[in-house]
């Protein structure tokens, strides 16, 4: 009897190690995409230890500027920040890397000096190898939540719009003088993306193709199916949904505002089929089937942190 319930127990043993090892899935490094949300702004009054008197030899008429996207790569859409997710392997609890590869904003309206002098700001990385991380709970068999924090280092650069002799100005987030790094915490649901489940292209998420340049980092891609999408939730039984997508601006965090934006809204292909839930069409909603996802119900208005602050914005499913 004692040598039967060894090999009952035996066989119990090796069939729960054949469930988990069929179970756990690994997803290798993804690429995720977005457009910046209108009213993305930057405080330069209150922004590290930025002083833009000094910088350009007058005091801004406002020290807030506003910014818009401009495209990182025509293969990419209209798409100007880049974020790179590295693989993992799915399970109760797991992580992976998380740092961001471009990041391209154009001030718009120019920033106007009490001088009378008009300068662009462009905004771009310092570098691309900040490190972070995103840490994965499951909580059912098709996804769960996630947070996350990775660190911007952003180079901002003044053009004079009217004096094309005058050499721009720059200010290097990563100079120990400018001290204007920061950090973006955030969290949010998460969802396994398939054929026979969740389909990012019914949200207007379109794929990201992989082999893109930009700046000295190639990109790993995101395919339609058999990875992981942040920002949506739900289950095929439930009902998925999309809302804001807090992996950019996590409420309270420094960061909340550098974008404003719906789960990878780049639209880089298009057409996509119309999305599903249908976004409400006003700023930072979505209506959610069951199962709901926690999307915003709101506009938020921007926040004083001397950081880039955002409300976010709605992506048609069928643009560019």
């Amino acid at each position: 009897m004692q040598r039967n319930l060894r090999a009952i127990l035996a066989a119990l043993l090796f069939a729960a190690v054949v469930v988990v090892s069929a179970n756990a899935q690994t997803v290798g490094a993804e690429d995720d995409t977005w457009i910046t949300g209108s009213g993305t702004q930057v405080d330069f009054s209150n922004f590290g230890s930025v002083n833009i008197t000094q910088l350009l030899g007058s005091q801004p008429v406002n020290s807030v500027v506003s910014f818009t996207g401009v495209p990182l790569n025509s293969s990419l859409g209209v798409a100007d920040t880049l974020v790179s997710r590295g693989s993992a392997t799915i399970g109760s609890a797991f992580a992976a890397t998380l740092s961001i590869k471009g990041l391209a904003l154009g001030s718009s309206p120019d920033m106007t000096l009490q001088n009378g002098k008009v300068y662009h700001v462009a905004v771009s990385l310092a570098n691309q190898s900040g490190t972070g991380q995103i840490n994965f709970t499951s909580t059912n068999s098709e996804g769960g939540t996630y947070s996350s924090s990775f660190t911007v280092t952003p180079i901002f650069t003044f053009t004079n719009v009217n004096d094309s002799t005058e050499r721009p100005h720059t200010i290097n987030c990563s100079d120990a003088g400018s001290a204007c790094s920061f950090p973006i915490n955030g969290s949010g649901n998460w969802v396994q993306t398939s054929s026979t489940g969740f389909d990012p292209q019914t949200q207007g998420i379109p794929i990201v193709p992989s082999g893109v340049q930009v700046g000295g980092y190639v990109t790993a891609g995101r395919p339609r199916y058999g990875g992981i999408q942040v920002g949506c939730g739900g289950t095929k039984s439930s009902g998925y949904g999309c809302g804001q997508n807090n992996e950019l601006h996590g409420a309270g965090s420094l960061g909340q505002a550098i974008h404003g934006t719906k789960p990878a809204n780049d639209c880089a292909t298009a057409p996509a089929p119309a999305p599903s839930p249908t976004p409400v069409p006003v700023g930072g909603g979505c209506a959610v089937t069951g199962g709901g996802t926690g999307c915003a119900t709101g506009r938020p208005q921007p926040s004083a942190i001397g950081q880039l602050v955002a409300k976010p914005v709605l992506c048609a499913a069928t643009a560019n």
